[in-house]
Formats: structure tokens, C-alpha cells, sequence
């Protein structure tokens, strides 16, 4: 848990000052701050103004101290990019952080620890940011 508010107020910061911004996207540890992230945007924190966030191996964090992100449903849009043979986040601890989420948009992909981009996942990609600006193809 140490460093949490630090990286938080990093993340607004680099909003503030490179925004505006849709959406995030968040790899790995990346995915579990972004995570948290969604989580106060939820709660109507005005520092992270973003409408959606794609998680790829994203994880809930076990600290004790991070639980409260995760009691409420997180009622932010998210698309979930989970590994079937990740060995670094298991493809369990990425669903169990979409289930956190309300009405979440899972993609599972036969693959490890990365970002797929093969055709089936790009549609899946195109597909959910549509929702965010129909007609941009």
C-alpha cells in the first residue's frame, strides 16, 4: 500500500495536464491502479474525469488497506482483457477484479502476459470503445 496516494496523484496530475482524456488503459499492476481509479471516479472524484477503462491482467488488490475500492460495485464502464495462460496474473484474478465492476465486458484470449492485438481482439477493442464515440470507426 505504501506509495498509493502518490501514484494517485500522479495519475490526476498527468489528467490535468495532458487531458482531456476518454478513457484509461492499464497492463498489469497499471490495471489494478486503474482499477482504483474507476473506483473513486465512481465515487464522483473530480481528479480522474474519464468515462471508460480497458484493464488488460488486472488485478484487485489485497492490501487491507485498498478494500474500500472494492466494496461498492464500481459503476464505471470496462473492458477486461484477461490471459488464459498468464503465469504472472492468473486469469482467476482477473476475472474476480471484473466482478467488481458493473456489467463488465470480459475478452478472454488464449495467451499470456500482454496486450493481444491479433484481429479477434481488435474487433473486441473497436466493439466496446464504439460506445464512447459511435460513427469514429
Amino acid at each position: 500500500p505504501a506509495g498509493l496516494e502518490e501514484s494517485l496523484s500522479a495519475v490526476a496530475a498527468a489528467l490535468a495536464e495532458h487531458g482531456p482524456f476518454d478513457g484509461l488503459l492499464g497492463f498489469s499492476q497499471g490495471a489494478a491502479l486503474a482499477a482504483m481509479v474507476c473506483a473513486l471516479r465512481a465515487r464522483g472524484d473530480p481528479r480522474f474525469p474519464v468515462a471508460f477503462a480497458v484493464l488488460v491482467a488486472g488485478f484487485a488488490s489485497r492490501a487491507p488497506a485498498h478494500g474500500h475500492f472494492y466494496r461498492e460495485p464500481i459503476a464505471v464502464p470496462t473492458l477486461h482483457v484477461v490471459g488464459d495462460t498468464d503465469a504472472v496474473i492468473a486469469a482467476a484474478l482477473s476475472r474476480e477484479l471484473a466482478r467488481r465492476f458493473v456489467e463488465p465486458v470480459v475478452l478472454t484470449h488464449p495467451g499470456g502476459h500482454f496486450i493481444p492485438a491479433a484481429a479477434a481482439q481488435k474487433k473486441a477493442y473497436l466493439e466496446f470503445l464504439e460506445r464512447f464515440c459511435p460513427g469514429a470507426g
